[in-house]
Parts: C-alpha cells; sequence; structure tokens
C-alpha cells in the first residue's frame, strides 16, 4: 500500500508544517506585545492599540494552526491504523491459503503448526482492532472530554500560581463516608446489645 504509507508521510508532515506555523505566530505575538508596551510608554495610544491587535490576531492564529495540527494528527492515526490493518489482513489471507493446501494434504503436524500461526495472526488483528477503536473514540480534538480538560487547565494553573476562576464540579466526600461510617456504627450497636442479652 505505498500510495497510503505516503498519504501517511505528507499528513505527518502537514501536522508539524502547522505546529511550526503555530510556534511562528507565538513569537510574532510576543514581538507585538513588547512593541505595545513601549508605545505606551512613548503615550503613543494610536500605535500601542494597532500592535496590540496585531497580537491578538496572532494569538488566534497560533491556535487555528495548533487546532487544525491536531485534527491532522487525528486522521493520521486513522491511516496509520488502516495501513496496519492491510497488512494483518495481507498475512491472515496467506495463512488461510496456507491452511488449504494444507488440509488437502492432511498433514497433522503441518496442520498444527498452521493453526498456531493462524491464532498469533488472530490476536494480532484483535490487537490492531482494539487500537483502530481507541484511534477512533479519542484522537480528534471534538471528543476531548471537558472535564479532563479541565482539570489539566486547573492543575497547570495551579502550578503556576494563577487563579482561573472556573468552578469545578463539587464532589460530595463527606456523606458517603459519614453513611458507611454511621452503618458501621448500627451493626456494632446491635452485636453488642445480642451480647448483653445472653449474659
Amino acid at each position: 500500500m505505498p500510495s497510503m504509507e505516503k498519504n501517511l508521510f505528507n499528513l505527518k508532515f502537514a501536522a508539524k508544517e502547522l505546529q511550526r506555523n503555530s510556534k511562528k505566530c507565538d513569537k510574532e505575538e510576543k514581538a507585538e506585545k513588547a512593541k505595545v508596551k513601549k508605545a505606551i510608554q512613548k503615550g503613543n495610544m494610536e500605535v500601542a492599540r494597532i500592535h496590540a491587535e496585531n497580537a491578538i490576531r496572532q494569538k488566534n492564529q497560533s491556535v487555528n494552526f495548533l487546532r487544525m495540527s491536531a485534527r491532522v494528527d487525528a486522521v493520521a492515526a486513522r491511516v496509520q491504523t488502516a495501513v496496519t490493518m492491510n497488512q494483518v489482513t495481507k498475512s491472515m489471507a496467506g495463512v488461510v491459503k496456507g491452511m488449504d493446501a494444507t488440509l488437502k494434504s492432511m498433514n497433522l503436524e503441518k496442520i498444527s503448526a498452521l493453526m498456531d500461526k493462524f491464532e498469533h495472526q488472530f490476536e494480532t488483528l484483535d490487537v490492531q482492532t482494539a487500537q483502530m477503536e481507541d484511534t477512533m473514540s479519542s484522537t480528534t480534538t471534538l471528543t476531548t472530554p471537558q472535564n479532563q480538560v479541565e482539570s489539566l487547565l486547573h492543575e497547570m494553573a495551579d502550578e503556576a500560581g494563577l487563579d482561573l476562576n472556573m468552578e469545578l464540579p463539587q464532589g460530595q466526600t463527606g456523606s458517603v463516608g459519614t453513611s458507611v461510617a454511621s452503618a458501621e456504627q448500627d451493626e456494632l450497636s446491635q452485636r453488642l446489645a445480642k451480647l448483653r442479652d445472653q449474659m
């Protein structure tokens, strides 16, 4: 499947190029911010506003490049799975042909060896299928669980000593522990009462 492998290479190359463009926009954004600061220090608010607009535009372009890079990566992962699945399918087809020839000759040793090989190929196919399902369910940026994204954002903000001012879902931690403890206390009370009755 040379054409598919070539497409896979092109997709990976495109993703890297998009990441490079994103970094370039980040640098240009920083340069524009520095120009904003200089213009404000000189009291030239009109020029400062222009550089601020440029900085925001560069930031948005950087995010767009990153988003597109993630999507291209997701497509590349799917193409990689297709290439791998094609290789496994060809291997299994060869095994099946060999099985046909062996079954005609009815050589038990060959049949046993071939069945072992077939089972190995089948296990490989299972692994590849599971990988394909995982890839399709998790590689696109649109299906990233938002609670994980929020959690990571808060973690990074905490490390940087910042406050994101976002509300995280409040877990009910106290009530579960209390209910378990009270159930255990009730059971202990009942056992103690039984022991007193016996005495």
